[in-house]
């Protein structure tokens, strides 16, 4: 349980604020009426931000090797929100301080092995200080934890879990860019009856997204929501997929297991440097930030067990833009005075899926469950219309 000394604590702090996704987090909590502090590592983009905001935020100035800054910071509210990638650099001092200080610790990251290494090296003294860790708190993982979560219900076990994204319009720019390449060549985590480490990845297939979509080429994707499902659902297998056109220059989609496995071999080596800069020049993206989020999404579950097959597929506008309110509206879960969970969580554990997902229909958020094998049959669907959640 969180200490009565936590519990007094008010606010979140959001790091990373003046970055595209942390204005948007800042902003969204702002109209929710919590007292937010921006912080992050130059003063001069706070000091823009909070005038945007109206003056009506605090500031800190705290670098990621400032421990006893990020401890202060962490310290002065109950909630820390981590929007500052790439996440393999900043998870750890900003997790670490936020559990130390006893503050909950959010973050938007997607990257696979920063999470795992969030849960089993500050899950222990999360639980000891009754602090909830919230990794994934985005567009990635957590639409598509609740969905599974909403299209399982009360069912038994899954015998497969397959997931795949189609994503059109996505430029990652700046930090999630360079997060991309360094990706590229990692082992990839899957989950087969426990985690697995995947060097080299089957070949691309075809999936269907539904009737509104062709059939797209896929391709194996390090998703985060491999370490988090299996926290809630008893599930056996899971395979997670992004579109190939989304990930590289079209004519080469089919070479995507092929570029990963030649990269993987090429990490740590003298050849590494000149093999990242050509890779750059084939995926889609700029090193250069973009201040802007034209891209759209459909996602697509497929649920395979005892009890026969489940189909369940997801749209909606934004990637970077809708993480904005899911990861403010995650944060203010954890402000709200019945919020008593500790330790390493997936979103499920901490809302309701049905409730949350219908919250972001304003958004452009829609989705349909089906138990038809084949994209989305005449099963049952999201309801329609839905007030925004209140968490």
């Amino acid at each position: 349980m969180m200490t009565e000394r936590g519990r007094a604590r008010t606010g979140v702090a959001v790091y990373g604020a003046n970055g595209y996704t942390g204005r948007l987090i800042t902003r969204e909590l702002l109209a929710m009426g919590h007292e937010v502090t921006v912080a992050g590592r130059s003063a001069e983009p706070l000091r823009s931000l909070a005038a945007e905001c109206g003056g009506g935020v605090r500031r800190a100035v705290v670098t990621l090797d400032d421990h006893a800054g990020l401890l202060a910071l962490a310290a002065s509210v109950r909630t820390v929100v981590n929007a500052a990638g790439p996440f393999s650099r900043t998870c750890a001092p900003v997790a670490r301080a936020a559990v130390a200080a006893g503050a909950h610790y959010v973050d938007i990251s997607g990257e696979q092995h920063a999470i795992r290494a969030l849960f089993e090296n500050h899950g222990p003294d999360a639980i000891a200080n009754g602090v909830a860790l919230l990794p994934a708190s985005a567009y990635y993982a957590t639409l598509c934890d609740l969905l599974v979560g909403l299209t399982a219900g009360e069912s038994g076990p899954i015998d497969d879990l397959d997931i795949a994204y189609h994503v059109r319009g996505w430029v990652p720019s700046g930090a999630a860019f360079v997060n991309r390449l360094e990706g590229i060549g990692q082992p990839m985590i899957q989950y087969d009856n426990g985690f697995v480490d995947v060097v080299r990845p089957p070949a691309t297939r075809t999936v269907s997204f539904g009737p509104q979509v062709r059939p797209r080429r896929v391709t194996m994707y390090p998703a985060p929501e491999v370490l988090t499902i299996p926290r809630h659902l008893d599930v056996a297998r899971i395979r997670t997929s992004m579109t190939t056109s989304t990930l590289i220059r079209k004519p080469l989609g089919r070479l995507v297991p092929y570029i990963s496995a030649v990269a993987a071999a090429m990490r740590g080596t003298p050849a590494a440097g000149p093999a990242e800069r050509l890779l750059a020049l084939g995926a889609t993206g700029s090193s250069i930030r973009v201040h802007d989020d034209p891209s759209s999404f459909d996602l697509v579950a497929v649920l395979h067990g005892r009890d026969g097959t489940r189909t369940a597929t997801l749209s909606g506008p934004g990637i970077f833009d809708i993480t904005g309110p899911i990861a403010a509206r995650i944060a203010a879960r954890t402000l709200a005075a019945d919020f008593d969970l500790s330790g390493p969580l997936a979103a499920s554990e901490v809302l309701d899926p049905r409730e949350f997902l219908d919250g972001l229909r304003d958004r452009g958020v829609t989705y349909r469950i089906s138990p038809g094998t084949d994209g989305v049959g005449d099963g049952s669907v999201g309801r329609s219309a839905a007030a925004p959640a209140n968490p």
